[in-house]
């Protein structure tokens, strides 16, 4: 096996990297901070064995899983102000754009009231029609996407969206026509433009276009407690939000948020046959040594091929919580900008995953990408509860695309005060703007407890297609 040198950076992650080889963040602070809160709901076992060449990696776990949803703002009334503030996914394995509208003939048994507050391009002053003749095949017709069981369809259409102080114009997306048990008002893509559907520009591309950030970059603090606030920081970072430097790493296949990934270890045994031939898990297995690791706000947990994830499972059994410590680190060996190796080790606190009755299992899923997207594993949610996360796209060039990684102060809350509009909080004190909080906190659960039917069912195996409506 190969030994890298270990240099800890906190009691739960380390970097494991030659001192000249690490790259890190300037650490330029962002211009706004948009708060989104976790909710916990039951989730659905990820299929497998997809196409996956259009893939939304919104993930879906059995009893142990949360999504972090936020508000941004659509359209434009007569007064200026947002026609329709809905509660949205921020999902770096997608990239369309997706809001609930009044086209949504199947959302009333489900949504109720909230139905008759969605997206009304009639109401907007500064909706278009979709007319773009370079995506001719996509004018007056639908577009679908399948998460799981739960299917998105509807037309292109082009209007306003407000993210904190920044305003972005004729930016198009998705009117959701039908949903029926989708539990969020919309999902905000923040993939890159290869995975968007017939090449429909992005919603950070267009963001890039406009000019709208001095940094071209965003970055989540998912704050472990639900009771908390989270935020994803729009054009920098927030230093008290996390420990020590952010080192970055490039983007090598910029589909996903993929980084190049040269070993996976459990303990001391590699899992890499390019570095130890006969002695790994995939000589075993007869799998492909995995050469990617995207990083996924839509994720849930871990996810690793299913060779490697049966191994996995058998290392790493299900097990009383109380016993874990003994369970071996998990290392991920990355490449960095300059060549080098690079190291992230996550502790077994970090990854398995407790029950109400202290029973912990290990936050993994079989996930099997075909090349040359793949093979791959996945960080989601569960690892950047401990990391401070960062997605950059340098001077916009998809080929300059880097994600960095700082372990996350655990105890942090990130700092908001009330925008302009009441749904977006900016940096300042979080002490002086607690009822602002509590009041989105239930404004938040509100919409959301409309009807217990509305589950969020999705899959990372599932994918994204135009289709035509006669």
């Amino acid at each position: 096996m190969r030994s890298y040198p270990l240099a800890p950076l906190c009691y739960i992650f380390s970097f494991l990297t030659p001192a000249l080889a690490i790259e890190y963040h300037a650490g330029h602070g962002a211009v706004h901070q948009t708060m989104i809160w976790q909710r916990a709901q039951p989730m659905k076992q990820a299929a497998s064995n997809a196409d996956h060449s259009m893939m939304n990696m919104s993930t879906a776990i059995v009893d142990y899983s949360s999504e972090y949803a936020g508000v941004i703002g659509v359209g434009t009334n007569s007064d200026g102000s947002s026609q329709f503030e809905p509660h949205v996914i921020f999902d770096t394995g997608s990239t369309n754009l997706w809001v609930a509208s009044r086209l949504c003939t199947t959302c009333g048994p489900t949504w109720k009231e909230r139905a008759l507050q969605f997206y009304d391009p009639q109401k907007s002053t500064t909706q278009a029609e979709f007319l773009d003749t370079t995506h001719q095949s996509l004018i007056g017709m639908d577009i679908a996407v399948q998460f799981g069981s739960e299917r998105l369809q509807g037309p292109l259409h082009v209007d306003t969206f407000r993210v904190g102080p920044f305003e972005l114009k004729q930016q198009t997306f998705a009117m959701i026509r039908e949903m029926n048990t989708f539990s969020f008002e919309g999902i905000v893509g923040l993939g890159f433009p290869d995975m968007s559907i017939d090449g429909v520009t992005p919603f950070f591309d267009r963001v890039i276009e406009q000019k709208l950030l001095k940094n071209n970059e965003f970055a989540f603090f998912m704050n472990a407690d639900s009771t908390k606030p989270s935020a994803v920081l729009w054009g920098g970072v927030d230093k008290d939000l996390y420990e020590g430097e952010i080192q970055m790493f490039p983007v090598v296949q910029p589909h996903y948020w993929a980084l190049e990934l040269v070993d996976f270890l459990v303990g001391n045994t590699t899992c890499n046959t390019s570095l130890v031939g006969n002695t790994s898990m995939y000589s075993k297995t007869g799998f492909s040594p995995v050469t990617r690791l995207i990083v996924d706000s839509g994720t849930t947990v871990y996810a690793a091929p299913s060779g490697v994830h049966m191994e996995l499972m058998q290392r790493i059994p299900p097990v009383s919580c109380d016993k874990i410590a003994a369970y071996p680190d998990l290392t991920y060996v990355l490449r960095s900008s300059d060549g080098e190796l690079s190291a992230i080790t996550v502790s077994s606190d970090a990854y398995m995953i407790s029950d109400a009755k202290n029973n912990c299992e290990a936050g993994f899923v079989a996930l099997d990408i075909e090349e040359p997207l793949g093979p791959a594993m996945m960080f989601g949610k569960t690892f950047m509860q401990r990391y401070f996360t960062v997605f950059s796209r340098g001077d916009g060039d998809v080929k300059n695309a880097k994600v960095g990684f700082a372990a996350a102060k655990i105890d942090a809350s990130p700092k908001m005060k009330p925008a302009k509009t009441s749904s977006f909080l900016e940096t300042d004190s979080l002490d002086a703007v607690q009822s602002d909080i509590r009041r989105v906190k239930r404004e938040f659960d509100f919409a959301f407890s409309l009807d217990s039917r509305a589950q969020m069912r999705t899959s990372e195996a599932a994918r994204a297609r135009a289709i035509r409506e006669h």
